[in-house]
């Protein structure tokens, strides 16, 4: 806001965006967005007329002294001193409502509270997570003065690693609190009958279990989030490709569905809602400001570079199988789209380090930061690995790359290797890019497939492999597999 052309305003896009800069200014998105994290979120003002009650749970900082906000139909204040909080609050709500004040514990007991003067008891929320919640209730009154006097210790925070792998044990010691449930509701842990340890017994990612927690007066529920790191993820990003590596490229001829030229060349008509709205375009790609946009994908290089032989090696030496005659069909796809399967599976046998993976299709702004689809490999004694597809990290759309600046956008992971289905040639980046007008100008003529990599367990024999579209409005295809054995 300080940075603006227009210091103070409400751009829809800030000066950091790369593409477009600064643009908008006073747009009511933002207006819109800010107005109701300042008003319900920060100061946590939630009136529901409709059941007489007027629910305030402020969200302010902790290190915050005092605060107040004034509204055309609330005006709130807050005060700290020592161990005393002071609330004011004046409605103006031309509906009477009750006060239901729900506030964040500071301290582990509570001397007293005063609402306009009188004493007030207090209930605990019994759902409240990372720091015990106090429920006020009072009824309706033109002026609240509410007075919150706290006492005895500090809350307890539990004290953890932010990684971890599976096997490792995680352990509590506890000097003020006291542990009294566990809620592990994605199986993370393997705990013992203590509950102060436990035992990690959860595939690789983020994690989140709960611990019950009681103190003083007070309980509540004490998120713990940590990375479950793979044993074998810096051995992948290292593996060695040499003499005595053995490649087995998994023949796709019988599985594939359509050419890869034809991503946007559809109608993808369902499913979609019945009423009016923004919706993607038909033929799977653009945006409500430009609808008609389309992208060229053309395979011609990736057919001429598979030649005779229907095979193509990468930088890396990694030989994958491709068709070269360009009438026949050479990628699978998947999707939520009712044009394809929703997922489709490979056989797969033997055993295996990594599967290599060629792959391309289509996602957009409302897939990102979230699972597009999957490749779960799966193991003949019931278990399987999973590649998560996510957009930006480990998912790039087929019709242009990211422009990654470290401002306005990052993917928080490396990028990846590209083949470029025009040039046959592959790369990380492009010298020079087309545009498409209203919507890229990162655009590749042609189109790109990435190339992925996933670490397996060698020790277990396979059974095959998965492909899953999770996501809305986009279309997942693999192109070719190999097994490095």
């Amino acid at each position: 806001m300080y940075l603006s052309s227009c210091p103070g305003g409400f751009e829809q896009l800030s000066f950091y965006d790369a593409i477009r800069g600064e643009l908008y200014r006073d747009f009511a998105d933002p207006i819109a967005m800010v107005a109701r994290t300042l008003v319900e979120g920060l100061f946590g003002i939630k009136p529901n007329a409709l059941q007489d009650t007027l629910t305030i749970e402020p969200g302010l900082p902790a290190d915050w002294k005092d605060a107040s906000l004034n509204i055309p139909d609330i005006s709130i204040a807050y005060k700290k001193k020592n161990t005393t909080d002071y609330y004011t609050i004046i409605p103006s709500y031309s509906k009477k409502m009750r006060l239901c004040l729900k506030v964040k514990a500071r301290m582990d007991g509570i001397a007293s509270i005063l609402v306009n003067g009188s004493k007030a008891s207090f209930k605990q929320s019994i759902d409240a997570i990372d720091l015990p919640t106090l429920q006020i209730n009072a009824a309706y009154a033109p002026k609240y003065s509410i007075e919150i006097v706290w006492k005895s210790k500090s809350l307890e925070r539990l004290v953890y690693n932010t990684s971890y792998k599976a096997g490792d044990t995680i352990q509590f010691n506890f000097q003020k609190a006291g542990l009294l449930k566990l809620f592990d509701p994605q199986e993370v842990l393997q705990a013992d009958h203590g509950l102060t340890k436990a035992i990690i017994q959860a595939t690789t990612g983020n994690k989140t279990f709960f611990v019950q927690l009681q103190q003083g007066q007070f309980t509540w529920w004490q998120p713990v989030s940590f990375l479950i790191k793979d044993d074998n993820t810096d051995t992948a990003k290292k593996a060695v490709i040499n003499s005595s590596t053995v490649f087995e490229k998994i023949s796709l001829a019988n599985y594939y569905n359509d050419k890869i030229n034809h991503i946007f060349k559809q109608q993808y008509l369902s499913p979609r809602p019945v009423s009016p709205t923004l919706q993607l375009p038909t033929q799977g790609i653009g945006n409500w400001c430009y609808p008609l946009i389309n992208a060229n994908i053309n395979d011609v290089g990736l057919r001429k570079l598979a030649g005779n032989k229907n095979e193509i090696i990468t930088p890396q030496l990694v030989p994958f199988s491709t068709p070269a005659d360009p009438t026949v069909n050479n990628i699978l796809f998947t999707s939520q789209w009712d044009n394809y399967p929703k997922q489709a599976s490979i056989p797969l046998n033997g055993s295996a380090s990594h599967i290599h993976l060629l792959m391309a299709g289509s996602t957009n702004a409302m897939q990102s930061r979230l699972v597009n689809g999957e490749v779960i490999v799966e193991y003949k004694d019931g278990t399987a690995d999973t590649l998560q597809l996510k957009n930006p990290e480990s998912w790039w759309p087929i019709e242009q790359d990211y422009y990654i600046d470290g401002f306005a956008f990052t993917t928080g992971a490396p990028v990846p290797l590209r083949l470029y289905l025009q040039t046959g040639k592959f790369g990380y980046g492009l010298e020079k890019y087309a545009t498409i007008k209203g919507f890229s100008n990162r655009a590749i003529e042609g189109g790109a497939a990435i190339v992925l990599d996933m670490a397996l367990n060698p020790a277990k024999e396979l059974q095959g492999l998965l492909l899953k579209t999770i996501a809305n409005d986009v279309v997942i295809g693999i192109m070719s597999v190999t097994l490095q054995r």
